[in-house]
């Protein structure tokens, strides 16, 4: 069986063994998406290139990539698992390819329902309760607001298909995205340093903006699926016109937020340069999905943009220093 063949559940038999346990479980938390360290290494660099990071700040950024880790995995599983439960998922993955489909495990049934919940939850605690350490460790006032913060934001993601469901309310998605991965950079700088300054408020504002890129394509894909299934996005609740001119104002919103953080923060702007990989992607990502509706692709080149923003702020950040 191939990439290119369209899945067939009836062929489809789940393996076993711990290694493929442990596989089908990464596969249900997400793990493959490791952009979202992308803040968590930017803060590290702007930490270290400041003096910031002696042994504590050192023990606090380890615990912060278990807990950012922990609860990404926690709430990719709670995601799933409302998407099933609502058949969301089973319609928008219909007729895909066998590659594709597999990420989903509950809906090829190489888990069960109740499994899933149980790692969920499981890895949600987890995190909360490394949370809760780093805190311990790094001590005071600014790291107990940074730790909040975080809670905030995975009580959120948890709600974003469950309980609540704020991906099925208007603007409720590009809200929870946005805040999740906002926090992947200012909430491990706010517990190693107990403050946060513009620079960390910029980078993390980015990382955020260019995964709700990503996502803001992968919904307009989902659309029709989402529409049946009562999920709200603003792909679904928008005329076409007026969803396009979004993407051109969040692709703008990027160039302004990049111009900001080489004219108004301590990176040298002559690095500005270093910036120019991410913007030609966004743009491309533009082209390809708003005028030859080539959504995959979009959403492709909105990963590799991710990774050409991080090569670009980590580039600036270590020449600036």
């Amino acid at each position: 069986m191939n990439g290119a063949e369209v899945f067939d559940p009836a062929r489809f038999m789940p393996g076993s063994g711990i290694a493929y346990r442990v596989a089908t479980y990464l596969r249900l938390g997400k793990a493959r998406i490791y952009h979202h360290v992308h803040g968590w290494i930017l803060a590290c660099l702007l930490l270290w290139r400041d003096g910031a990071v002696d042994g504590r700040a050192a023990v606090v950024l380890a615990l912060s990539l278990a807990m950012l880790l922990a609860m990404q995995w926690g709430a990719s599983a709670f995601d799933d698992i409302g998407g099933f439960r609502d058949g969301v998922d089973q319609r928008n993955y219909s007729g895909r390819p066998f590659l594709t489909v597999v990420k989903k495990p509950l809906v090829t049934g190489a888990l069960t329902e109740r499994e899933a919940v149980r790692f969920a939850y499981g890895t949600s605690l987890v995190g909360l309760a490394v949370c809760l350490l780093a805190v311990l460790v790094a001590g005071g006032t600014g790291p107990v607001l940074a730790a909040a913060l975080m809670v905030f934001a995975q009580l959120c993601s948890v709600q974003y298909s469950l309980g609540v469901k704020l991906s099925y309310r208007p603007l409720g998605q590009e809200f929870v995205v946005f805040t999740a991965l906002l926090c992947t950079g200012l909430v491990p700088y706010g517990l190693a340093a107990g403050s946060a300054d513009r620079e960390i408020l910029l980078v993390s504002a980015l990382i955020g903006l260019w995964f709700l890129l990503v996502v803001t394509y992968g919904s307009w894909s989902d659309r029709d699926g989402d529409a049946a299934g009562g999920r709200r996005t603003l792909a679904v609740v928008l005329p076409l016109r007026w969803f396009c001119l979004y993407l051109h104002l969040l692709t703008a919103l990027s160039v302004l937020l990049l111009a900001l953080l080489f004219t108004a923060t301590r990176l040298d702007a002559r690095l500005a340069v270093c910036a120019v990989p991410v913007v030609v992607l966004q743009g491309a990502q533009l082209y390809f999905g708003v005028y030859r509706q080539q959504l995959r692709r979009a959403r492709f080149l909105g990963l590799l943009s991710l990774d050409a923003g991080l090569a670009g702020l980590v580039a600036a950040i270590l020449l600036s220093r």
